[in-house]
């Protein structure tokens, strides 16, 4: 094996151990951008208003403990997503209850 094929393996060794190290001290879990976040508290908040322990999505997101998380998976929200996501769960909840009495059409 010459030097430079000798320094190539070793560049690109090292640039492997770099990028696996990266992935160790990464957050298991990445804080969810402000759309993926409302989609999660829109549909949480229409299912826990509008279905009941009949409804399979109800209990679903009941076993997963999702009906009172912040997110489907354990994650830091900042201040700002919190106050997001219950401003999220306000609006949604109005719309829901507005829904419920509205007659059928």
């Amino acid at each position: 094996m010459t030097e430079k094929e000798r320094q190539k393996i070793d560049q690109a060794m090292a640039e492997h151990s770099r990028r696996f190290f990266a992935r160790l001290v990464k957050p298991p879990y990445p804080v969810p951008t402000l759309f993926k976040l409302w989609g999660f508290r829109m549909g949480r908040t229409v299912i826990r208003l509008m279905l009941d322990d009949s409804s399979r999505d109800y209990t679903y997101y009941r076993d997963k403990g999702w009906l009172q998380s912040d997110y489907y998976y354990p994650t830091h929200l900042g201040v700002l997503k919190k106050a997001a996501g219950d401003l999220f769960d306000a609006i949604e909840g109005s719309k829901a209850r507005k829904r419920m009495r509205s007659p059928a059409l």
